[in-house]
């Protein structure tokens, strides 16, 4: 029997999108996807230069004692360092990754600034939702590889198991045998 689970194509038909200007006409936007996770996506000037997606359960109105917390706001800060990498600003005028963080999750919380994103009205939305798809089926082949990985590596252990008791087994007969004819 072949089963498939599904659960990866029904993602929301609508999402939630915020977004902050960071500097130089370059933006950071944050999209919630409801029981999937979250997009950021880094813009300059309305084009987009990097997608991410960040698989996880924190919703914006509970981010302080998430598990995922740090690496989002590390994604958030690989981002901010690519805008400020070609900036020639100081370093106090730059903008703390946890502080963006905060700022997107409280927009996303308090309804500011939301702007709702479909296919008919985004291409982010699209390359969203495959890249989500894309991420699913990445998760289910890295379990299907370790599974495999872990029935290799039984196998092979029960093969050098049975080896082992077999040379045991034979090795005692051996014994036995020199021992019975007292050549031993």
């Amino acid at each position: 029997m072949l089963v498939r689970n599904l659960d990866f194509l029904s993602i929301p038909k609508e999402f939630a999108k915020v977004e902050v200007e960071i500097y130089d006409n370059k933006s950071i936007a944050l999209v919630y996807i409801e029981q999937k996770g979250y997009s950021l996506v880094l813009k300059t000037d309305e084009k987009i230069d990097s997608v991410f997606l960040l698989k996880t359960d924190i919703l914006p109105n509970n981010v302080n004692d998430h598990s995922d917390r740090e690496d989002f706001i590390n994604v958030l800060k690989m981002l901010l360092d690519k805008i400020y990498s070609v900036a020639d600003i100081k370093e106090y005028e730059k903008q703390h990754q946890e502080h963006v963080f905060l700022r997107l999750m409280d927009m996303l919380n308090d309804g500011n600034g939301i702007e709702m994103i479909n296919e008919d009205n985004s291409q982010t939305y699209k390359d969203i939702e495959k890249g989500f798809m894309k991420l699913e089926l990445d998760i289910m082949d890295n379990k299907i590889n370790a599974l495999n990985s872990s029935i290799s590596d039984v196998s092979s252990n029960l093969d050098s198991t049975v080896k082992d008791m077999e040379e045991k087994s034979w090795g005692n007969k051996l014994k036995k045998t020199l021992e019975d004819n007292n050549w031993g």
